[in-house]
């Protein structure tokens, strides 16, 4: 018997590297697997077999997954792609997605400015120079890191989940489940805390650039926009339990 949490990849933010469940992923098992065969057979990641390998088990979760929720995968008449045609462009109508995608452009839009590198390089200059001591560069490098990192892993990441999350709802093929139990809540309840997360380190910045307080102020203004319809949209989030993450 194996040690892996059933459904834990489906419902977590893909950093895999931070993440104290990734032992306990059977995705994260796989990929891991992958990765030390490609180290011994250069011709590994130019050929077909990972890729192979990874659509098999893609298929027999999606096989899994829609026999549990009664999903009839070969159902492709007419009325359903018209069906599956209007969700997508209720969706892409949908207050929440218009609101991420919003977000996601101002935030890209500040950080192709390149400050961040900018304000590094000015605190290595000023150690050297003496100004700041070893350990006052140290510190704000390492929060300056963080939070772009944050920013930047999340910022799709909202857009993405966002959309996944609508269109489980607007599909209603989980309407045989409890309330508590679909997964679009479980897919808005990760996207909420990407959006925490991300609104923390945008804060962080906050306090090493006074003169782009307007422009951070209106991204997080932003951002907060995207969680007030989140939350809107989602009320019973909080009601659904995440595999491994929520005990």
């Amino acid at each position: 018997m194996d040690n892996f949490i059933s459904g834990i990849h489906n419902y977590c933010d893909r950093w895999c590297e931070r993440c104290v469940y990734a032992d306990r992923c059977r995705v994260f098992a796989m990929e891991k697997e992958d990765r030390q065969v490609a180290a011994n057979d250069p011709k590994w990641e130019t050929s077909l077999e990972p890729i192979t390998k990874t659509l098999e088990e893609a298929i027999k979760l999606l096989d899994k997954m829609a026999r549990e929720k009664g999903i009839d995968l070969t159902r492709t008449d007419p009325e359903f792609e018209k069906e599956r045609a209007e969700q997508k462009t209720a969706v892409e109508k949908h207050p929440l997605t218009q609101k991420s995608m919003a977000y996601l452009e101002l935030s890209r839009q500040w950080l192709e400015q390149g400050l961040v590198k900018i304000c590094m390089d000015k605190i290595f200059e000023e150690v050297e120079l003496g100004i700041r001591t070893m350990q006052e560069g140290e510190r704000e490098i390492l929060l300056l890191r963080e939070s772009l990192e944050v920013i930047r892993w999340y910022h799709h990441f909202i857009v993405a989940k966002s959309h996944r999350a609508l269109m489980g709802k607007e599909g209603g093929y989980e309407k045989v489940l409890p309330e508590k139990d679909r997964d679009y809540n479980g897919t808005a309840k990760i996207t909420r805390i990407a959006i925490e997360r991300s609104l923390r380190a945008w804060a962080t910045l906050l306090g090493f650039f006074e003169e782009e307080e307007s422009a951070l102020f209106r991204i997080m203004a932003a951002l907060q926009q995207v969680q007030a319809e989140l939350e809107q949209t989602f009320p019973d989030m909080d009601l659904f339990v995440r595999p491994g993450f929520d005990k």
